[in-house]
């Protein structure tokens, strides 16, 4: 990434980091660069133990170079050295790298979308007549229960304590959770821990616009299930308040995505009659507008296997990454505040 601000926070910035860049660089014996991969160290809950992780992000090969079995070196240096490995918006070029190394690829993480304001959003989406109806029709789901406070991201993270064994995902302790949302260099976030009877879940929201378009992404949401039909009402509560015009919410986990779709939300894998924008600085639709992802873990594969239970979501990786554009415009109208929502 050539912003400087953002390069600090996601290479050295990262607890498990400690100041220093970890990121894989491949030359040649006279020095020349000839390929790099841009990751951060992140532990990884695998079927209740924690493993050495790392979060993938940019993977660059010298065209020169292509051919010479660099991005094999790299990957086998990679996989030598953690015991999970995890990255998005995976390229033709490096799907045959990650495949014959033992990755498993899912095509599209799956991405769920709520609309409260069709108008607003019909530039940026395709809705079929049947869209059109289930929009209204969704309009009122049914309502659960709950009690919410808004809390520091590092008192967020005691929260999800205790569901390890539930979950297989990226660590989200104290110190990560106050690296990735109390500290990152571009967006604002606001936290949030509902109660609905359960254990209690925890929530993290950012706000966006793009026009007269109010955008909720539901970044993070994770915690107790019993208390998953509460948040998703929190969610919905919210965004009337705040007069928001649509939600988002990517999420591999069969197991928290479900309360999404029982409460009007659409599915963008599988309802081929709404489709939004996948990109918002610039808009850009994509088919389907979302993004791909590969997993790796030495052993216990099993656990990535199961779609139930493995959890990534908009916080993982660089799936929440500031484009050229966004990091202008924040930086232009000074927009980055603490807590900001609309």
């Amino acid at each position: 990434m050539a912003i400087e601000p953002f390069y600090q926070w996601q290479f050295k910035a990262a607890p498990e980091n400690k100041g220093r860049d970890h990121c894989c660089v491949a030359v040649d014996p006279d020095g020349s660069l000839l390929g790099i991969m841009g990751l951060n160290d992140r532990p990884f809950w695998l079927n209740g133990k924690l493993r050495a992780g790392a979060e993938l992000t940019t993977w660059v090969v010298d065209e020169k170079a292509r051919g010479r079995g660099v991005g094999k070196s790299i990957m086998a240096f990679l996989q030598a050295r953690y015991e999970v490995l995890a990255g998005m918006g995976i390229t033709d070029a490096a799907l045959p790298i990650y495949l014959s190394n033992g990755f498993e690829f899912l095509p599209s993480i799956p991405r769920f979308v709520r609309v409260f304001d069709a108008e607003a959003i019909a530039p940026y989406a395709k809705i079929e007549k049947i869209g059109e109806g289930l929009i209204d029709q969704y309009k009122d789901t049914a309502r659960f229960p709950y009690k919410v406070r808004q809390e520091p991201f590092s008192v967020l993270a005691a929260h999800i304590n205790g569901f390890e064994r539930s979950f297989n995902f990226f660590s989200r302790d104290a110190a990560h959770l106050e690296w990735r949302y109390g500290h990152h260099p571009v967006f604002s976030y606001q936290g949030f821990f509902v109660q609905g009877g359960g254990k209690g879940a925890v929530v993290i929201l950012r706000a966006d616009t793009v026009g007269e378009m109010k955008i909720i992404h539901v970044v993070d949401f994770l915690g107790d299930g019993a208390d998953f039909p509460a948040a998703v009402t929190f969610i919905d509560d919210y965004c009337r308040d705040n007069n928001v015009s649509v939600s988002d919410f990517y999420c591999v986990s069969q197991t928290v995505s479900r309360h999404f779709r029982g409460a009007g939300w659409f599915s963008i894998l599988e309802d081929s009659f709404f489709q939004f924008i996948h990109l918002f600085h610039p808009p850009e639709m994509r088919s389907p507008p979302t993004t791909s992802l590969v997993v790796w873990a030495r052993d216990e594969m099993q656990g990535l296997r199961d779609m139930e239970n493995l959890y990534i979501a908009k916080g993982d990786m660089d799936l929440d990454r500031p484009t050229a554009d966004t990091y202008e415009k924040y930086r232009e109208n000074d927009m980055r505040n603490e807590g900001e929502g609309f």
